[in-house]
């Protein structure tokens, strides 16, 4: 049977799911195909935060992509009847008196005073070991991702707008103003496809890396936490006794399986601060899409312009995809130039 959509989409991750609800919230119809396949959105934890909290910078476009995100996931939560986004305030736990210096010089910038807190803070927790206190950052919280993609997919498929099957290439006809997959039409295709994009004939030539990250799920039963603690690696509070430790980041490595190095790490930083015996209850890997420039991949084929990609949004999907998903709706429909940073153009420039 034919069926006539609005839009095709490549891919089920956290980049799929939202430019599936950007097109569904302003009335548009979808049909997503994925393979099914875990991801590397299936093992993020979804952390949002508008800093780096490494070099103690901002985010690029952090205050557009926080303003789209508290207007984008809520919306979704309501007709979902369901919750997936939790904001909460990350803690920076300081290791020195130099990070100190370093933080009060930063928190006073324009692009970070709104998220960093310039008064150090004390948060008497005797679980956490922390002698130089920390730095507040707001405007954060965690996105569940896996309960986002799952609600998103369970939705398609009641809307008879989801099919389970590796994407055959060979399948897909392209025309003027509209593209044929199978049985069905659509004026565009998008891409999300993640790291798989490696293997799609008409964006493989695009730079992408693949960035393999391992998290770790533990139980720590004695443990209360207000905030997400961040040191070397993230403490995140999860669900009952169950945190979040990770992530790692390794461009070396993209096989898709844990690693006895990467628990080492992870726990070894864990073991600096967390001052409570813990359980390792789930130890799991997967590999982000990254691009060379840190900017995302958006945009129309150089050829085919209904087909397009939207990908490379590494570490950062939460924060960033609902904002990159509004800007390519607009530029489908009301004509609104993308981001020159993230265009796939600058790479056709060259």
């Amino acid at each position: 049977m034919n069926t006539e959509v609005d839009i095709i989409i490549v891919g089920s991750g956290i980049a799929g799911s939202t430019i599936a609800w950007q097109w569904l919230l302003q009335g548009k119809s979808v049909m997503m195909i994925a393979d099914g396949e875990k991801g590397s959105s299936a093992v993020a934890a979804g952390v949002y935060n508008p800093t780096i909290l490494k070099r103690f910078t901002s985010v690029w476009k952090a205050a557009d992509q926080l303003e789209v995100l508290h207007d984008f996931y809520p919306k979704i939560e309501s007709l979902l009847e369901a919750r997936f986004l939790h904001p909460i305030d990350i803690l920076r736990r300081f290791h020195d008196e130099r990070e100190i210096k370093s933080w009060n010089k930063k928190a006073v910038k324009d692009d970070l005073k709104d998220f960093m807190s310039v008064d150090i803070v004390s948060y008497e927790n005797p679980a956490i070991d922390a002698p130089f206190d920390y730095g507040k950052v707001s405007g954060t919280g965690w996105v569940d991702t896996v309960g986002y993609m799952q609600l998103t997919t369970n939705y398609l498929e009641a809307k008879s707008a989801y099919r389970m099957e590796a994407f055959d290439f060979k399948e897909l006809k392209h025309y003027d103003d509209h593209v044929v997959y199978k049985q069905i039409t659509a004026p565009i295709i998008i891409f999300a496809e993640g790291f798989q994009m490696r293997s799609n004939p008409f964006f493989n030539h695009l730079p992408l890396q693949g960035n393999k990250g391992e998290v770790l799920t533990v139980k720590v039963p004695d443990l209360q936490l207000d905030y997400i603690i961040k040191s070397s690696v993230f403490l995140m509070p999860y669900v009952d006794d169950l945190f979040w430790v990770g992530a790692t980041y390794n461009r070396d490595d993209v096989t898709d399986a844990p690693t006895e190095e990467a628990k080492e790490f992870l726990t070894s930083r864990l073991e600096r601060f967390l001052k409570l015996p813990y359980e390792i209850v789930e130890h799991k890997q997967g590999i982000r899409p990254t691009t060379i420039d840190r900017r995302p991949f958006v945009g129309a084929h150089p050829e085919f312009k209904n087909y397009m990609v939207f990908n490379g949004m590494g570490s950062r999907a939460v924060l960033m995809a609902p904002w990159a998903a509004q800007q390519l709706y607009h530029s489908v429909y009301n004509n609104h130039p993308l981001d020159p940073e993230m265009d796939i153009q600058r790479f056709h420039e060259l």
